[in-house]
């Protein structure tokens, strides 16, 4: 304890003895003292107040040759000096550079909303594409449909004519019925009976020619099938095809039917015959007044 007692009064005596320290010392608290004295005062009211400038410009008779910039020769208008000495560096004006980037968005938009468009347009090409796809298939379908569905008709249809043909030939071997037309008649038992049929209708044919096909002198060609019975007289006479002109037509009817009966069929024609079907031509010629059959 002593010991430290000693070495703080040694420092105390060296601090005192230091000359250096107390001149400083004593010209900081100087400084201090002379900051302290110093007044600072606000400045009068009336020398905050706004100061108005008049300035008289006066036509000097002096030329400046050498300026940064030139006033205007009566400060009026645009003046002559305004291109003639305007400034050589220009800034753009902020108005050009708004205008000019708006025009780019403006160009953007467009080119965005052609792009929107065409895309538009792709996909509705490509929607129209497949619709129109889905139109073909479905009408190629529904005329294959057709196709089949007349297909199986043809083939029903014809399957009956099949039947009816079948059960025609049946019948008529049933019923004896014979067909003979000029071609067949000279190989069948018939064939004589189909000679005097021809030779009686030609009679009274002749006989009874139409006046008025004479005066008009018309020709043509009626081919008829006259059906006979065992008996020799008509069950019906059917016009197979016609002249063109009704009395030529009925001319050829009214032989057959003056011309019957026919006589009944011999014993040899009862065998295979019970109905006798001939098919014949008229043909009328207006030059000599007369028919024939063939």
């Amino acid at each position: 304890m002593i010991k430290k007692i000693m070495e703080f009064s040694k420092l105390t005596q060296q601090w005192w003895d230091d000359q250096l320290f107390l001149l400083a010392a004593g010209v900081a608290v100087i400084i201090h003292v002379l900051f302290i004295s110093v007044h600072f005062e606000m400045p009068p009211e009336h020398d905050l107040q706004n100061k108005e400038i008049a300035v008289t410009l006066r036509p000097s008779n002096t030329k400046i040759n050498e300026a940064d910039f030139f006033a205007q020769e009566d400060q009026e208008g645009s003046g002559a000096y305004r291109h003639k000495y305007r400034m050589t560096s220009e800034m753009p004006a902020q108005t050009q550079d708004l205008s000019a980037g708006d025009a780019q968005m403006e160009a953007l938009e467009k080119i965005q909303q052609q792009r929107e468009l065409k895309f538009e347009e792709k996909v509705l090409m490509t929607v129209l594409s497949w619709k129109k796809q889905a139109s073909e298939k479905e009408r190629k379908k529904a005329l294959d449909e057709l196709q089949s569905q007349f297909e199986a008709k043809a083939a029903m249809v014809a399957s009956l004519e099949a039947q009816y043909l079948k059960k025609n030939q049946n019948f008529s071997r049933q019923q004896k019925i014979q067909t003979v037309d000029g071609v067949q008649a000279k190989k069948l038992a018939s064939a004589g009976y189909l000679d005097k049929f021809r030779e009686k209708v030609e009679m009274y044919g002749n006989r009874y020619y139409p006046e008025l096909a004479k005066q008009q002198r018309l020709a043509g060609e009626v081919r008829l099938m006259v059906i006979l019975n065992a008996s020799g007289g008509i069950r019906a006479i059917r016009l197979i095809e016609s002249s063109g002109h009704s009395i030529l037509d009925e001319a050829a009817k009214n032989s057959v039917r003056k011309a019957a009966p026919f006589g009944a069929f011999d014993a040899n024609m009862r065998k295979d015959i019970s109905e006798l079907r001939i098919v014949r031509t008229w043909k009328f010629d207006p030059a000599d007044a007369e028919f024939e059959v063939h």
